[in-house]
């Protein structure tokens, strides 16, 4: 957090269980890295936040997700799942693993699409569904089962994987660049608050991460730096031997990431407002961070896939035809209001300047030779990633 607000982030710290475990952790050993902090405080088994059972997604929670604004968002990417399975060759037995899954409705949505509108692949899936809250209330189905994390499951033949809003809540590092060297900075504990001071790095893969990602630290930078997102997708890439990897997620290639422009994107969602102070509500607000798409696509061939393309999701669902789901009015009265509703969430999926532009897609496939999806028919945008 810029140094101007460390002594705000000190006012109003909430202690829960999650609080006093890392202040003695703190007290024990000394300053931790950030995301030591971040992961406790997000999935610790006592009151983390993603495994305390509370209610973090829809109106009774602390965010919206695509999957909230309209059920038109599992069609549209089931159009993309279909495609890929018929690319594949139309393999009688076809995984779909949605990882980061929460209620499942995102997979659920789109079993809806395939058993009436592609009985044939209905038959040939079976859906894994990984999430570390698992497993929630009333989500059972002949063709699912939960699991709560990808070391779980054994590897497929063939595949679809899609994280939607996942990596962006991996734990992160906070570095800062001053005096032309890269520190890392902790969170430490003075008996009564948390707070941020610097130290040398803690990784040796976050000396070489800006350069690798093809971006000049500027004095002062402050920001993150997600190393977790490399190593899930090496799990992921092995879980398959011909298939595609989908990530949905808000953030940019890392030029513009981590562009002077830029302070970080680190931001805390508790009951519908943002903030940027990770140290409040420990254990009840979410924290999470843009994705370097620039290297998640780099961390993807290095583990044996290939990027397919690289786009928005307004431009995705462009180009899996999204607006055929629109409906004409009954009316222009009150008749009327059900259709339009469903045309303005389907607007909100594709806003200029919201979700449709904050929300990338990246496709990676295996196993097959340079597949063109539809998703990427109306923009590809892959040029702009700088993977060469």
């Amino acid at each position: 957090m810029p140094d101007g607000q460390q002594a705000e982030s000190r006012a109003g710290q909430r202690r829960g269980p999650v609080a006093e475990e890392l202040a003695r952790r703190i007290a024990v050993g000394g300053p931790i890295p950030f995301t030591e902090f971040m992961e406790a405080a997000l999935y610790a088994e006592e009151g983390g936040y993603y495994t305390s059972g509370r209610q973090t997604w829809g109106p009774e929670g602390d965010y919206i997700t695509s999957v909230d604004v309209s059920p038109v968002f599992a069609r549209t990417l089931a159009r993309q799942v279909t495609e890929c399975w018929e690319l594949l060759g139309s393999p009688a037995s076809f995984e779909l693993v949605e990882a980061g899954a929460g209620r499942g409705w995102l997979s659920m949505g789109m079993l809806e699409y395939f058993k009436s509108s592609c009985p044939a692949l209905y038959e040939a899936l079976t859906v894994k569904l990984v999430e570390v809250g698992w497993p929630p209330p009333g989500r059972s189905h002949e063709k699912v089962s939960w699991h709560r994390s990808l070391d779980e499951l054994k590897p497929a033949d063939a595949a679809f994987i899609v994280t939607n809003e996942l990596i962006d809540s991996f734990a992160v590092h906070r570095v800062r660049y001053s005096g032309g060297e890269l520190r890392e900075l902790y969170v430490g504990f003075d008996g009564e608050s948390f707070f941020e001071t610097e130290g040398q790095l803690s990784d040796a893969a976050l000396a070489r991460y800006f350069e690798r990602a093809g971006v000049v630290p500027f004095e002062g930078m402050t920001t993150e730096v997600n190393l977790e997102a490399g190593r899930w997708m090496k799990k992921a890439s092995a879980l398959f031997s011909r298939g595609f990897a989908v990530t949905i997620d808000y953030g940019s290639a890392a030029r513009e990431l981590y562009s002077p422009e830029r302070r970080g994107s680190l931001h805390c969602h508790f009951r519908h407002t943002l903030n940027d102070n990770p140290f409040a509500n420990i254990g009840e607000q979410d924290i999470t961070t843009h994705v370097d798409f620039t290297t998640l696509g780099l961390d993807s061939m290095a583990c044996g896939l290939s990027v397919t393309g690289f786009t928005t999701q307004k431009n995705f669902l462009l180009g899996l035809g999204i607006l055929e789901e629109l409906k004409t009015p009954a009316s222009l009265g009150v008749e009327g209001i059900e259709e339009v509703n469903h045309n303005r969430a389907i607007g909100a999926l594709i806003a200029p300047g919201g979700m449709g532009d904050t929300f990338k897609v990246l496709v990676c496939h295996k196993g097959i030779e340079g597949p063109r999806l539809k998703g990427f028919s109306f923009k590809d945008m892959t040029r702009s990633l700088c993977l060469s």
